[in-house]
């Protein structure tokens, strides 16, 4: 879904007519003539779905909508209550229940009550009715948050003047009041044996105790101003905050959306036009978790087992909800209010968010251009809890598991354990994260009995980053080895991972196959890999891993030699595929191909599109859309066809994101001809050499190559090689070489142009231009000793062919062409300018000159060596970075 950013009521309008739409596909799908099922999809259906659908319509009815088949938003939500099965309707569904009934003024005379007979009015009652509830939170039963969620009860049901315990809402409130008051810094751990279990509960809520805050006091007002600081640290890209723990995914869109809406409309936070840009971001990547009107977040994926494929229309139900209250937070807000730029609402940072001193708890967040994640150090045992990375589509975890992943376990007795739990200490540091912990506690553990086993021993582990790649140093220590040591990393579809382990002790090390497992699926995907070190067991083990998200690089040129001289050495930092040439015409139907590119790589402009700007424009303009960097190597000043491309390399040079130069003096040459965006990342990359594509040199007998190409042996032989260009002075060097009588010279010319005359020299050799397979070319490659490369005039900006001079290890007769003085240096042997400065470098060719020429080019070639050109355009893309992270 593509919006445009702009006013708290247009994204209030928005979000009311996306739940509106989804309510009526829902309805006409499933519940025809608003007639609820009772069961679905092999699960009953309970009175949680009326009571939802109802608050959800209600909800609505505030923004003017709600209503279904025609009927307006009363009689709809009249029509779902009716039959509501109230004895079975409790905490949640009661107070949805009273406040939609609320909403409508009291119990008595309720218009949506009229013409209802007095046992439908007494069910409807008791469906507002969680006293009996307040038993089981009594003994403890209950988590401590129900608390709220009864005294929301008890709260509606005075608002509609039926009969409440008084003396029980007062017990809530201030059972409600104390546990929002007892985090020293206002954040919640709702765990009943306080393990400190922090999670999405510890941000919402103070969203389900909002309509309770005027009674909390002062708590409410803290809580919420810290869980509003909470998700503006971990907001991700994909709408995401608090990506760990329970009830994430889609609730935690939600999350979002809904802290944002009461930021803005209740002016809560300094920083509005960030909210509310962060609102825009997470409503525009939201469709992808409903499908007609059903929420996805099974599908493909894991919820915990208490939101279940059974729970499917109810967390449907509440998920529609929760932005349908958003929409009604957000027409409070002041109209002038404009989004902050997305740029903005995700800047780089580098924080520990501490929820608490003793024991240690909180989350770092890091972002930047390059890599961003959330690695929560909280308690508790289960999968999603552990201290591992997280940012969905990037780094993600199997969801309510026993599956250790990121964190270092250890079993005993077929039990697994884990370096984790509470820490014993937590340091920030300017280079990353250092935790330690004591012992190695039972796995898979959400609450935290007594009794619970542990593994004596401790865990130190730093963690730092270096550009793109999240690196960990390991420390175990155990009492008595365990039976087995592993560490897992999990790998999403669409995200490909470089994982690296290090260990000086005995290990082995895997990749494996979990495609189609269900226990390998998080809140957000399927995990079709998993990249593992299996560790020999001893009391002290060390190891290193790191974790690589790999930039997903699309270009034409995929095939082309220099694109995969640059990117086979790159495979450990990028995966580059082919930019389909299908798109071409219709850059909008590459849409659903570029949501996993990072960067596309422009090498040639003019290879793609022609000639036309607008054509350019418009595929850009698809990039721009699709959260695509551009990357653009530029090896030309304009085309060597020489069409008029100069409007066409305008619109990408002003729309490049980074710009790599082969030499200083063409950066200096292309940024004073053309209008860079004032962002753009520029780098001096050079130009590879080719010797990884002469390899099989060392093989050919020179000798024989000479008899195939018709050559008599000699002291010195002189090549060029290369298309035929205008710039290419090769008749001027024929001409020259043919006035020096020099016995030991021949000239091989392998680049001959269709106007070019080959004096009368028996000792010139030339073979018309074309191209021919790579091993016929290395042997006629061998017979030369020089390579020529008579270069003259002010269109060239680079050229590959020094690059051959390099990669045979031998020096170039070049002209003063400031590109190759450049790249060459003294393995150049520069001529000047003209045939008679030719002649003359020609005539006083020296033996000594060409070999120490000749050292300096071998000594070139760990220089312009494709592995360091490519660690080097890895890190301009680690610069440029992505917007998908």
């Amino acid at each position: 879904m593509i919006l445009t950013p702009m006013s708290p009521q247009d994204l209030a309008a928005a979000l009311a007519a996306y739940v509106q739409d989804q309510v009526e596909r829902l309805a006409a799908r499933h519940f025809r003539g608003l007639d609820l099922p009772r069961v679905f999809a092999g699960h009953a259906v309970g009175p949680d779905v009326r009571a939802d659908l109802a608050f959800t319509l209600a909800h609505l009815h505030g923004s003017g909508l709600g209503g279904l088949e025609g009927a307006a938003a009363p009689e709809t939500i009249a029509r779902v209550l009716q039959p509501i099965d109230g004895p079975a309707t409790h905490s949640f569904y009661s107070y949805r229940v009273a406040e939609t009934l609320a909403a409508f003024g009291p119990f008595e005379g309720n218009p949506l009550l009229e013409g209802w007979s007095e046992a439908e009015r007494e069910n409807l009652a008791v469906a507002c009715d969680s006293t009996s509830w307040a038993k089981l939170y009594d003994r403890g039963v209950l988590p401590r948050n129900y608390a709220a969620v009864l005294a929301r009860c008890e709260l509606g049901r005075q608002r509609l003047g039926l009969d409440f315990d008084a003396a029980l809402l007062e017990r809530l409130i201030a059972a409600a009041s104390a546990m929002l008051a007892e985090g020293e810094r206002g954040f919640l751990d709702d765990s009943p044996a306080r393990v400190s279990r922090y999670d999405i509960y510890t941000a919402d809520v103070y969203l389900f105790t909002e309509p309770l805050a005027h009674l909390l006091g002062p708590a409410w007002r803290k809580g919420a101003e810290s869980a509003l600081s909470l998700v503006a640290a971990t907001a991700g890209r994909d709408g995401t905050a608090v990506a760990w723990g329970r009830s994430t995914g889609a609730l935690s869109a939600c999350l979002t959306i809904e802290l944002a809406a009461l930021a803005v409309g209740r002016g809560l936070d300094e920083a509005p036009a960030r909210w509310l840009g962060l609102a825009w971001n997470a409503f525009a990547r939201y469709p992808r978790w409903m499908n007609d009107g059903l929420v996805t977040a099974h599908q493909h994926r894991n919820t915990y087992r208490y939101r279940g494929p059974a729970r499917r229309l109810q967390m449907t139900l509440d998920t529609l909800g929760k932005l349908a209250y958003a929409a009604l937070e957000l027409r409070e807000a002041p109209d002038d209010l404009a989004p902050c730029p997305a740029a903005e609402c995700f800047p780089d940072r580098d924080q520990w968010v501490a929820f608490a001193d003793e024991p240690p708890a909180g989350v770092w967040s890091y972002r930047s251009k390059a890599l961003a994640f959330t690695l929560p150090v909280v308690g508790t045992t289960r999968s999603d809890y552990l201290p591992a990375p997280r940012n969905p589509g990037v780094f993600e975890v199997p969801v309510d598991a026993d599956l250790p992943t990121a964190t270092p376990y250890v079993t005993r007795f077929g039990q697994n354990y884990v370096g984790a739990h509470q820490a014993r200490s937590v340091r920030k540091t300017e280079a990353g994260l250092e935790v330690s912990y004591d012992g190695f506690a039972r796995s898979g553990l959400l609450d935290w009995p007594e009794d619970a086993a542990s593994v004596a021993g401790q865990r130190d582990v730093r963690f730092r980053v270096e550009g793109r790649t999240l690196h960990a140093e390991e420390t175990l220590r155990f009492e008595e080895p365990p039976e087995s040591i592993g560490l897992q990393v999990a790998e999403t579809a669409s995200q490909p991972l470089h994982v690296e382990f290090e260990c000086e002790g005995g290990h082995r090390v895997d990749t494996i196959d979990t495609a189609g497992l269900a226990e390998y699926r998080s809140f957000w995907s399927e995990l079709p890999r998993v990249h593992q070190i299996d560790l020999d067991p001893a009391e002290s083990v060390q190891f290193r891993w790191s974790v690589t998200p790999l930039f997903r690089v699309t270009a034409v040129e995929h095939g082309h030699h220099y694109h995969r001289s640059l990117y086979d050495p790159m495979a450990h930092r990028a995966r580059d595929v082919l930019f389909p040439h299908r798109f071409a015409g219709d850059p909008d139907s590459a849409a659903g191909f570029l949501r996993d590119i990072d960067l596309y790589h422009l090498h040639w402009p003019e290879w793609f599109l022609g000639p036309e700007p607008d054509l350019h424009r418009r595929f850009i303009d698809r990039l721009r859309a699709s959260d695509v960097r551009i990357v653009w190597t530029q090896h030309n000043r304009r085309p060597h066809r020489k069409a008029d491309y100069e409007a066409v390399y305008q619109v990408w040079a002003e729309s490049a994101d980074g710009v790599i130069h082969h030499s200083r003096w063409g950066e200096a040459w292309m940024r004073n001809d053309f209008d860079f965006g004032a962002h753009a990342e520029h780098r001096v990359i050079p130009h590879g050499h080719f010797g990884n594509l002469m390899e099989e040199l060392a093989q050919v007998d020179r000798a024989e190559a000479e008899t195939e190409l018709g050559l008599a042996p000699c002291t010195l032989r002189i090549g060029v090689v290369g298309a035929p260009r205008s710039e290419k002075k090769t008749q001027m060097l024929m001409d020259a070489f043919a006035r020096v009588p020099s016995a030991d010279l021949q000239l091989l010319v392998l680049s001959l142009g269709e106007d070019d005359r080959v004096p009368d020299d028996p000792r010139i050799h030339a073979i018309p231009y074309g191209m021919v397979p790579r091993d016929q070319f290395n042997r006629r490659l061998a017979t030369i000793d020089v390579l020529a490369i008579p270069i003259e005039g002010d269109d060239y900006l680079t050229t590959g062919q020094f690059a051959d001079a390099v990669g045979l290890g031998i020096p170039a007769i070049t002209s003063d062409w400031p590109f190759l003085t450049e790249m060459l240096g003294d393995a150049a042997i520069v001529y000047g300018q003209g045939a008679d400065a030719l002649e003359r470098c020609l005539r006083d060719l020296d033996p000594a000159h060409v070999e120490r020429a000749a050292a300096a080019s071998r000594a070139l070639q760990s220089r312009y060596d494709w592995a360091r050109i490519a660690e080097q355009t890895a890190d301009l893309f680690d610069a440029v970075g992505t917007l998908k992270i």
